[in-house]
């Protein structure tokens, strides 16, 4: 049960996944002490969602230009936020105790099925709320001119998109997607407290990661269907909800940091 290294076309069923977030300091003092217990420790060879392959004691990482690369724009929820300049490390298990302080997240595969679909309204609500239009990068929505043109190819190719499908159509759904886990429109009641979830299918899901890797709302939970690049390169599953649960965090809305940005 594993996300495979590279995930190439490729679907496992998926284990928990611990989310660490790390200073450059702290990072190169841990990479040392992980080597210590025994552990290996691999870069993402493309895209930061291929931390999700990390098995046993094989752990992977995505420092912080693996964000400026093939998922430039999409990188720049990475940059705006309270993570930026940190490095990323993924375990299928929690890492010994003195690293506890720098698990940020839980992620793991959920069997949600969400309470109703959004419609036109919630897609254009969304996208002008201001808790999405005050947090998002200016980055994020500037949409190279080859973008619609390598989205078609590369989601028809995996199947994630069909006849019909473009860039045009889901471009309101990438967005919406995040602003609905900022302003939180639609959410489903779990144990008491509301949680918002992806408010598309798979082919309007773009940068995943923004939430998997708990960048966006880190203090709240999240229930988040995979883009189609962590189905392509981290082995995510299609049609599925994953739910990322904040473990230790405490951000400083002020500052920008948190406490597990110390070195």
């Amino acid at each position: 049960m594993r996300f495979p290294t590279f995930g190439l076309l490729k679907r496992t069923t998926p284990a928990p996944r611990f989310v660490y977030w790390f200073a450059p300091t702290a990072f190169a003092l841990a990479k040392e002490r992980l080597m210590y217990f025994g552990y290996r420790l691999t870069q993402a060879p493309l895209t930061p969602c291929q931390v999700l392959g990390a098995r046993g004691q094989q752990l992977i990482y995505a420092p912080p230009a693996k964000w400026d690369g093939f998922c430039k724009r999409q990188g720049s929820w990475y940059r705006a936020s309270h993570r930026r300049g940190a490095t990323l490390l993924v375990s299928d298990h929690e890492l010994p105790p003195e690293f506890a302080d720098r698990l940020d997240a839980r992620l793991e595969p959920s069997d949600f099925a969400p309470p109703r679909e959004a419609s036109r309204e919630d897609f254009e609500t969304l996208v002008h709320a201001e808790a999405y239009t005050n947090a998002r990068p200016d980055d994020w929505e500037r949409v190279n001119r080859l973008d619609p043109i390598f989205f078609r190819i590369f989601f028809r190719l995996i199947r994630v998109w069909r006849k019909g499908d473009n860039f045009r159509r889901h471009w309101i759904g990438h967005r919406a997607n995040h602003a609905n886990f900022l302003a939180k429109r639609l959410t489903a009641e779990i144990g008491g407290a509301l949680v918002p979830y992806s408010v598309t299918g798979n082919e309007g899901v773009c940068s995943s990661c923004a939430e998997f890797f708990n960048l966006i709302a880190p203090n709240d939970r999240k229930l988040v269907r995979a883009c189609p690049g962590a189905i392509t390169f981290a082995g995510a599953q299609r049609n599925a909800f994953y739910d990322v649960q904040p473990v230790t965090l405490t951000v400083s809305t002020q500052s920008g940091t948190s406490s597990l940005d110390a070195a």
